[in-house]
């Protein structure tokens, strides 16, 4: 059965809306991980946009679990993790224009020397992990870069609008984990994932870490952030069919 790994970056997009001091993610992730989440995550971006210096070092000395760090690989950004080091830093693609949305690397056409990066993290006991899509030419880029992990891309199948499209995207991602987990890389699943769509990912098998944010902050606002956490941990943590 997967873990779970808690995004907290729409309780620090909450708090950009407000203009004030809360919610504050540090208390978010210690409600997480009393609700029983297996690690935090958060991303720093370029412009330090919702989630800000002080929640990263803040976080770094409450949780308890594992704190994963996602950012673009820009050398302010990685002197930073490499002082603060997270349990991981999993690395998506840079952009000059820092209000868009984080999305996958694609090795072919990255600008940065990747392997000297994860070497520098690797140094300093900081586990790597790449952003990509469900492409078997974009793991083993991963795996080249030496990576120890890597977080599939499941918007295709977030996104899908019908059953053949959900199912088409869902076998693809079944292929992609599949492959991952042959190159001995850990295989974590993000963006889009909710209570109604997480099942049939967990049936995969294979996967060893959903992060999962938006859906849970959403749901907490209802029914409070320690049982929204618990009923994603019951729909991750459900039995697996037998083949």
């Amino acid at each position: 059965m997967p873990l779970l790994s808690v995004n907290l970056d729409m309780a620090a997009a909450m708090r950009e809306v407000s203009r004030l001091n809360e919610p504050d993610p540090a208390q978010a992730a210690v409600l997480a991980e009393l609700a029983g989440a297996d690690g935090i995550t958060i991303q720093l971006r370029r412009d330090r946009k919702y989630i800000r210096h002080r929640d990263l070092y803040l976080l770094k000395g409450i949780v308890k679990t594992k704190l994963t760090l996602e950012m673009p690989p820009t050398d302010d950004l990685i002197e930073r993790a490499l002082e603060v080091k997270p349990w991981m830093v999993t690395f998506v693609a840079d952009h000059a224009d820092s209000s868009s949305p984080a999305s996958p690397i694609e090795f072919d056409s990255a600008p940065v020397d990747f392997g000297d990066v994860t070497s520098r993290f690797d140094g300093v006991g900081v586990n790597i992990c790449f952003f990509v899509d469900p492409e078997v030419e974009q793991l083993k880029g991963a795996a080249r870069a030496g990576a120890s992990a890597v977080l599939i891309n499941c918007a295709g199948y977030t996104d899908a609008r019908t059953v053949e499209e959900a199912q088409a995207e869902l076998d693809r991602i079944d292929r992609a984990v599949q492959a991952a987990s042959k190159t001995n890389l850990a295989v974590h699943c993000g963006r889009g994932i909710n209570y109604k769509n997480v099942a049939p990912l967990v049936e995969l098998g294979y996967i060893d870490e959903l992060v999962i944010g938006h859906s849970i902050c959403a749901r907490a606002m209802l029914v409070g952030f320690e049982r929204a956490v618990r009923e994603m941990i019951e729909l991750v943590r459900l039995p697996q069919r037998p083949e």
